[in-house]
């Protein structure tokens, strides 16, 4: 029993520690995209700075390294969640986690491709360019309209957790409110990456990025 809540307890402490290095990046990242909501142009400008930052070898390996570690501590998180069925806002917590990891582990994967394998630059036009065709918005407006949702929803949990024992209505109103600003904020990006709020100059080869599925 010791060795497990010991297990547990630094399961956590490392799971707190890679937290840090990961919202930094999402925090940059998440920027990048509401800044897009001025135009594409800005959005491309702005991530021509930022990516001075975030692609220099040694913050791209300590990103991708705190990502592993989230995800591997996360797991067992969750799991420990789910084992123990501990109450709704742990499981919210834990559901919103699983889902942000499977996003980050199939996304990293689809930029990998395209940056590595078509070399094409990974830019917010290979998002665009999905969700902006019928054969396959159906698919990638779900996928990452919930990532966006899930780490509102995750964070929100997060601020619930650090004053549920001193301010328990504060913890609610913070997470009920964080989720719905998580909510409006996935609405408006996803109209403006589907083109219904401005119109969209996308390259064709981003577009033939999907061929599959597109419909001509």
């Amino acid at each position: 029993m010791v060795n497990i809540w010991v297990t547990g307890l630094f399961m956590e402490s490392l799971h707190k520690v890679s937290a840090g290095f990961v919202f930094a990046f999402l925090c940059l990242h998440m920027a990048n995209h509401f800044v897009g909501l001025q135009g594409l142009d800005t959005h491309i400008a702005f991530m021509a700075v930022a990516r001075m930052v975030y692609r220099h070898p040694v913050v791209e390996m300590v990103v991708l390294l705190a990502f592993l570690l989230q995800m591997l501590t996360g797991w067992a998180l969750a799991r420990e969640i789910w084992m123990k069925k501990k109450d709704f806002v742990h499981q919210l917590q834990a559901a919103s986690g699983a889902y942000i990891a499977v996003f980050a582990i199939t996304h990293v994967a689809f930029i990998f491709y395209v940056r590595q394998l078509v070399a094409v630059d990974s830019n917010i036009y290979v998002i665009v360019a999905g969700l902006m065709q019928s054969g396959w918005m159906y698919a990638l407006i779900p996928y990452y309209g919930l990532a966006i949702f899930a780490l509102f929803v995750h964070m929100g949990c997060i601020l619930f957790d650090i004053f549920k024992k001193s301010l328990r209505p504060v913890s609610w109103g913070l997470l009920v409110t964080t989720v719905g600003i998580g909510g409006y904020a996935t609405w408006l990006l996803m109209m403006f990456y589907t083109g219904h709020t401005a119109a969209l100059h996308v390259p064709q080869d981003y577009f033939d990025l999907y061929p599959l599925i597109r419909m001509k």
